[in-house]
């Protein structure tokens, strides 16, 4: 599936509207416009995905996309933002209703949440991850 790649816009006040673009991982050729999924990923610190099978240069002998760690809390929207009224751990950060762990960044799904600040694992694929090569 190829990208769209939107142009840049030229307002009628002399301002200009730009589209992020995403580039290959491997060239640094641009491949089109960014995805709300990378965006989200960037704006969540999540790893972005490897996108050279996208890219017509690099394409054609790019691996498979390696599977990349993240760091996610588990817990109550409340325990998590710190506004809850549980005791917090002398070394810890959050409540003890609240679990950290790591899973698979490539092979999980993510969707906005909690006051769209934060976002929700929909799908946890385990770290490490079974599905694929790991970093």
């Amino acid at each position: 599936m190829t990208r769209p790649s939107t142009p840049d816009r030229i307002n009628a006040d002399g301002s200009k509207t730009i589209k992020m673009k995403r580039a290959c991982n491997g060239c640094g050729k641009h491949i089109g416009d960014v995805t709300d999924e990378e965006m989200a990923a960037a704006m969540n610190g999540r790893p972005l995905p490897d996108v050279r099978r996208e890219c017509p240069a690099c394409g054609p002998t790019a691996p498979p996309p390696v599977c990349m760690p993240t760091q996610i809390v588990e817990g109550g929207a409340y325990c998590v933002i710190r506004d809850c009224n549980h005791e917090v751990e002398n070394d810890g950060d959050y409540c003890d209703q609240v679990s950290e762990k790591t899973v698979c960044a490539t092979h999980s799904t993510f969707a906005s949440g909690f006051e769209e600040s934060y976002e929700v694992v929909t799908v946890s694929a385990p770290w490490p991850c079974t599905k694929g090569q790991v970093v």
